[in-house]
């Protein structure tokens, strides 16, 4: 859990803590940083809407894979023909089994997505199997303290985010300087300061080591580095690997901003962004086989992880007088909410296989309090496709009013699939097929078809941002028709 300091502290301190990224690593140092022909998506969301996709446990490749069939084939050629393309894809980790390994990026991701990485669509969240042969790093020892470094770090992320948003160069550092040291000029309370450096985990790909010394198997700074993956790109080009966080957000459609001096064009677009999706490393948070453990017998937290993610939750609320909230969904591998699975059966015995991530949604919880949930969570982990019924901050239907939050599993991109155990009323869908999920989103409502390998629509729907009421979508509206203009009983599907 974070922290007992005050709560009014939190937030300004997760303002400094924001950009837990190291200004450096060994990516940095070792990996050249490939040349990629990657085109990218117009910057501004299309008819008022944009269009996402989601799928997770997927890197399978052709041929030869270690646990027998796999579906990711099928999948990637049902969304490289989709009639409306999305603007951008989210792969939710496991991207490349068994273990991650770097020599298999090419053949397990890069041909098989090649089209989605040169539109510059393509983003992944780590899932346990990309970090296997890792150990979360015992404490980073080059730093005097946690929020020295971090505080150089920010500055070198927002000039990034600066550089994308159309400042020039000098622009972006100067302007950056401004912002971190009115930021981390307020009151920070010393436990935010004092944090055990064994919990000030970096952000970047240096938060791994190797899980034996010398054996060369941890593929997490290769995945960092490696282009086509997109951690936190959706800029012409990629940011560095320095620059390059194993947990980021993505705004879209990603707002200009006007450069220090000069005027705002009042025929410009609108700067406010439709959505923000925040991919988590939940490798590292508190889950099943989770990479951090205890030290000197205390359990160990990815505080600075769960700092930064409660400072992007707090990013583009409303200004005074504004009604309208952007969307905000939360992508990870591990799923805190998600029906029992096997694996495998024997003698009739339920093998493998996952349920909830209790600890997780607790962490997830607390650093969220006295903020608004998110609108959706997306995450794998589990090879089936489910999707919850609004649930409260207890894991609990809520059918009516506001505030509730809809969880999709969606674990079918490739892997041997799982079998579900039995039917959790939590939620009304749920099945073991090969899948991907296709989001359309405007300003007001929200839009979903989930689209099996074969091209077939075995859940649809549509809810109203902010509802907790969930309505059909009419059989024969395809994900690709003109959307109505509002979410409701007489206006989904016709």
């Amino acid at each position: 859990m974070l922290p007992p300091w005050n709560r009014r502290n939190v937030a300004a301190a997760a303002l400094v803590l924001g950009a837990a990224l190291a200004p450096g690593g060994p990516a940095a140092a070792t990996e050249a940083r490939e040349a990629v022909d990657r085109g990218c998506p117009p910057e501004r969301a299309q008819n008022g809407e944009v269009r996402l996709v989601f799928l997770g446990d997927s890197g399978y490749g052709e041929g030869f894979s270690e646990w027998g069939t796999q579906g990711q084939d099928a999948v990637a050629a049902r969304m490289a023909g989709l009639r409306l393309e999305p603007d951008l894809v989210f792969f939710l980790g496991d991207n490349i089994y068994w273990r991650g390994s770097s020599e298999l990026y090419k053949s397990r991701f890069d041909d098989v997505y090649e089209p989605l990485i040169r539109g510059c669509k393509a983003h992944v969240a780590l899932g346990n199997h990309d970090v296997k042969g890792c150990r979360a790093v015992e404490e980073h020892k080059s730093w005097g303290s946690c929020l020295q470094d971090l505080r150089a770090s920010m500055e070198t992320d927002r000039k990034a985010r600066y550089l994308r948003q159309g400042l020039r160069e000098d622009e972006a550092a100067a302007q950056a300087k401004t912002d971190i040291e009115a930021e981390s000029g307020g009151q920070l309370t010393e436990e935010a300061i004092r944090t055990q450096r064994g919990n000030c985990l970096p952000g970047d790909a240096t938060a791994y080591e190797e899980e034996v010394a010398g054996r060369k198997k941890c593929n997490a700074a290769a995945a960092l580095a490696h282009t086509q993956f997109g951690f936190g790109s959706v800029e012409k080009g990629d940011p560095p690997s320095p620059l390059r966080q194993r947990y980021y957000s993505i705004l879209w459609p990603l707002p200009k901003v006007t450069p220090p001096g000069k005027a705002a064009d009042p025929a410009a677009p609108p700067t406010r962004p439709l959505v923000d999706v925040i991919v988590l490393d939940s490798n590292t948070l508190d889950v099943g086989g989770g990479l951090l453990g205890e030290r000197e017998g205390r359990r160990r937290v990815d505080e600075l992880q769960l700092l930064w993610f409660r400072n992007a939750m707090e990013q583009w609320l409303p200004a005074p007088g504004e009604t309208h909230r952007i969307w905000k969904i939360v992508a990870m591998h591990h799923a805190p909410y998600t029906p029992r699975t096997c694996a495998c059966l024997m003698f009739g015995k339920c093998l493998g296989g996952h349920g909830d991530q209790t600890g997780l949604d607790a962490q997830l919880n607390e650093a969220l309090t006295d903020l608004e949930p998110p609108d959706l969570v997306f995450a794998a982990h589990n090879h089936i496709y489910a999707r919850s019924l609004p649930l409260d901050r207890s894991g609990r239907p809520v059918t009516a009013g506001k505030g509730g939050v809809r969880y999709f599993v969606t674990g079918g991109g490739g892997g041997p699939l799982y079998a579900i155990k039995k039917k959790d009323p939590r939620f009304p869908k749920a099945l073991s097929v090969y899948h991907f999920v296709y989001l359309r989103l405007t300003a007001d409502a929200a839009f979903y078809w989930t689209i099996d390998a074969g091209g077939k629509v075995r859940d649809s729907g549509c809810f109203e941002k902010g509802s907790n009421v969930d309505h059909p979508l009419a059989a024969d509206f395809s994900y690709s028709d003109s959307l109505p203009p509002r979410c409701s009983v007489e206006g989904a599907g016709s």
